[in-house]
C-alpha cells in the first residue's frame, strides 16, 4: 500500500517547484519592445487612361506618384511630358522635370500597349 503522506509531500514539492518557475519567469524583465517605424508613402497611381489631349499631363502624374512612392526623400517637382497619340509599343515622349533641385530630361519609352514605360535620362 501507498503512504498518503508521502504522495501529499510529492504534490506540494511539485506545486511548490513549479510556482518557484512560474514566479522566476515573471521577474525578469519582460523583452523590450521593438520600436515602431512609421513610413508615409504615396502609392503610384495604378490605371491610368490616356488620351490624346491629355497624355502627357497623366504620364506626368503617374512619374511623380511613381517617383513619391519609389524615393520619398527625393524632390521631384515640375514634371512637363509632351503629348503622345497613342501608346504603341516601342513609341516614346520626353518629359522634363526637376529633381533636387536640377533640371532633368527624361525619355519615356512604352514598353506594352497598356502604357507601362521605361524612363531613361536624356544627355
Amino acid at each position: 500500500m501507498r503512504d498518503r503522506t508521502h504522495d501529499k509531500a510529492r504534490l506540494a514539492l511539485v506545486v511548490a517547484a513549479a510556482s518557484a518557475l512560474a514566479l522566476g519567469a515573471c521577474s525578469q524583465g519582460s523583452p523590450a519592445a521593438t520600436p515602431t517605424v512609421t513610413k508615409t508613402v504615396t502609392a503610384a497611381p495604378s490605371v491610368l487612361v490616356f488620351n490624346p489631349a491629355t497624355s502627357g499631363k497623366t504620364l506626368a502624374a503617374r512619374i511623380v506618384a511613381r517617383a513619391r512612392a519609389s524615393s520619398p526623400s527625393d524632390t521631384v517637382s515640375g514634371v512637363t511630358c509632351a503629348n503622345f497619340p497613342n501608346l504603341k509599343v516601342g513609341t516614346h515622349t520626353d518629359c522634363h522635370l526637376t529633381l533636387n533641385g536640377k533640371k532633368v530630361t527624361v525619355r519615356a519609352t512604352f514598353t506594352k500597349a497598356d502604357g507601362h514605360y521605361e524612363l531613361k535620362r536624356v544627355a
